[in-house]
């Protein structure tokens, strides 16, 4: 009887590399260019140079909540009323991290870097996060901490350098097609929407429902603002309700019966 060796492939679960990220990352920065051009353009007429203009998405990196802040700061408002207002705005990427924590492979968990995991999280837009979840869900074993670092940088830097090329080239914006510069404010809801979709389960259809169907009453009585914190909290209630009011007792009573 021959001796017959199995070998398993070692790419199946090769872990990605920063490499891999920033390569993950292209459908996010052929979406940031052109909207961080956008706010170049509309930080210098606001006022603000180039300079100010990269300081500014470098180091808020808040995507649309930064038009606002550039507004505010342009009519006088202090940066503490700026700073408030844009914090409460993006204050569902607290969220964020845990979320993605919860999803890591176990064998992970105990390997991340408090300064990788600090600038990484920092980095956690809408569009990264959702890119995030798609890898975890589909490449679990494949994921890893240089993979989300070079997804988080290189649309951090994407971002970054597409807002000084928009300041840079800001008194050039009338020669751009009409409807290039009517895009500009749909492309990152349309790249959310298409990541969420790539990461939907059936299962959890009635949380995306709930979120929706609050996030319209909120919009409808309180507006935008309002909107996202009602879709959120209405998610988490019924995401919660969901755990632990029908998959423990589920799985309780699934045990119950075994004995």
């Amino acid at each position: 009887m021959s001796n017959t060796h199995i070998v398993s492939n070692p790419s199946t679960h090769r872990q990605s590399t920063f490499l891999d990220g920033a390569r993950d990352a292209l459908v996010i920065v052929f979406t940031y260019l052109p909207v961080a051009f956008a706010f170049g353009v509309a930080a210098v007429g606001f006022g603000f140079n180039s300079w100010e203009a990269l300081f500014l998405s470098s180091t808020i990196y808040a995507g649309a909540s930064q038009f606002i802040v550039i507004a505010l700061l342009a009519s006088g408002s202090s940066i503490w009323v700026a700073a408030i207002t844009v914090i409460i705005l993006d204050l569902r990427h607290v969220l964020y991290g845990p979320a993605m924590y919860q999803q890591f492979p176990s064998a992970v968990k105990p390997t991340l870097s408090m300064k990788k995991t600090g600038f990484w999280a920092w980095g956690l837009t809408d569009e990264v996060f959702a890119r995030g979840l798609i890898e975890l869900s589909q490449r679990k074993q494949n994921w890893s901490e240089a993979w989300m670092l070079g997804l988080s940088f290189t649309s951090w830097a994407s971002w970054a350098f597409g807002s000084f090329v928009g300041a840079m080239f800001a008194d050039q914006i009338h020669l751009m097609p009409m409807f290039l510069q009517a895009s500009f404010d749909f492309l990152l809801p349309a790249l959310f929407l298409s990541f969420l979709l790539a990461a939907f389960e059936k299962k959890n259809l009635h949380i995306i429902i709930s979120a929706l169907l609050f996030s319209a009453l909120g919009y409808l009585w309180l507006g935008l603002s309002f909107a996202i914190f009602s879709g959120i909290i209405a998610g988490m209630v019924v995401a919660l309700i969901k755990y632990y009011g029908i998959d423990k007792n589920t799985s309780q009573g699934a045990q119950s019966h075994e004995h």
